[in-house]
């Protein structure tokens, strides 16, 4: 499995781009590599256990169990998956996943029908003060090292063929007070992606200077911004802008996502995006025919 690796050199195939000939589209390989920039994955682990976990209140109680059902849309299956990641059983969760597999449940499904609606239900806690910021975000970092660990399951053990195409994934401008719940939305969308062959970077903060920086020294496809208010839609568009300006790829897509572009999808045309993804399972395919729209403008 790949990695998640943030100040490391970038993978074979991640320097300056002057063209698409430097993948080989069509050849059976590992995943595409999920890079995250800022800080190493075991630094993160670091970080989490030296600053987030001293400050939460270790008398929590216990996860309530949960049985491995069908994860259809039953509101207490998620709610207490979301509890379980908040407890002092946490360790448990990655049984119960395994126990919906082996009951014929794609991971697919485990992923849209129980870990977005329990991450959103973890972010509903901190926003209503029922739990504090630290409990929350350390809690949505175990459901990322859940989509770490089952990656390899996910992304198929056999090879992927090579997309040739590459995707860079960021918050919004104004989504750092929600960091823990953006990066999680962030390394799902990644781990589609990878699925079907994208190479897949992440930029934490898309207002910061390396942002820029990385637009115009690497070679995207597509850029896509999650967004979960309407609050920032001028300095979002500001950002989108900005990409287009200063892109290595001069016919560069920038896709859309979150609650806001769900509820007022016309919005897209707004901050100037291509493209409204409302479907982690489809955002590979839509990326790839904003990619094949732009190119046949030429």
């Amino acid at each position: 499995m790949t990695e998640l690796n943030e100040t490391a050199p970038p993978p074979s195939g991640f320097g300056v781009r002057p063209g698409r000939a430097r993948f080989e589209t069509g050849l059976l390989r590992s995943p595409p590599p999920l890079v995250i920039r800022g800080t190493t994955f075991s630094h993160l682990s670091r970080t989490v256990e030296a600053e987030i976990i001293p400050r939460l209140v270790l008398a929590h109680g216990h996860g309530q169990p949960v049985e491995p059902s069908n994860v259809a849309t039953d509101r207490t299956y998620v709610t207490d998956f979301a509890e379980l990641m908040l407890g002092t059983e946490s360790s448990r969760a990655a049984e119960h996943i395994q126990a919906c597999r082996e009951r014929g449940v794609p991971l697919e499904t485990v992923y849209l029908d129980l870990l977005v609606p329990a991450a959103r239900h973890l972010r509903h806690l901190w926003m209503n003060d029922e739990w504090d910021f630290a409990d929350v975000t350390l809690a949505l970092w175990r459901m990322q090292q859940l989509l770490r660990d089952f990656s390899p399951a996910f992304c198929g053990d056999t090879g992927i063929k090579s997309a040739g195409l590459r995707a860079l994934l960021t918050p919004g401008p104004g989504e750092k007070h929600d960091i823990g719940h953006m990066m999680f939305g962030l390394v799902l969308a990644g781990e589609f992606f990878r699925r079907e062959g994208w190479d897949t970077w992440i930029e934490p903060d898309s207002t910061d200077a390396t942002f820029i920086a990385t637009i115009r020294t690497q070679w995207f496809d597509v850029v896509e911004f999650f967004a979960n208010s309407d609050k920032k839609l001028d300095d979002l568009a500001a950002n989108i802008r900005q990409v287009r300006r200063e892109s290595s790829n001069r016919d560069i897509g920038v896709m859309v996502c979150g609650p806001v572009f769900n509820e007022r999808p016309e919005l897209v045309l707004l901050v100037g995006g291509d493209a409204v993804v409302s479907d982690f399972s489809q955002e590979a395919l839509q990326a790839r025919n904003v990619v094949n729209l732009l190119t046949d403008r030429r």
